[in-house]
């Protein structure tokens, strides 16, 4: 991710008004660096289902429980996959 799209989320995140929209854009932003700034690869990690979720997917996990969906993205980016 190039430092003027960060910059731009992070202008987004403190005019959401909503916490789970700034929950759901902080998901967002840690799925990208997880990817290395690729949106397609962020996206569709987000959108399948995930071992380390019981099988769910993180945009449907994150609704209720955004933590475990952010524990998940620092244990992949550490190398523990379970």
């Amino acid at each position: 991710m190039v430092p003027q799209e960060l910059a731009r989320d992070d202008e987004n995140m403190h005019k959401a008004n909503d916490p789970q929209q700034q929950i759901n854009i902080a998901i967002w932003r840690s799925a990208l660096e997880l990817f290395g700034g690729d949106r397609s690869a962020a996206d569709q990690w987000l959108h399948n289902e995930a071992m380390g979720l019981g099988w769910k997917r993180p945009i449907d996990v994150m609704q209720d429980d955004a933590q475990q969906v952010l524990d998940l993205i620092t244990r992949i980016d550490r190398g523990v996959y379970t």
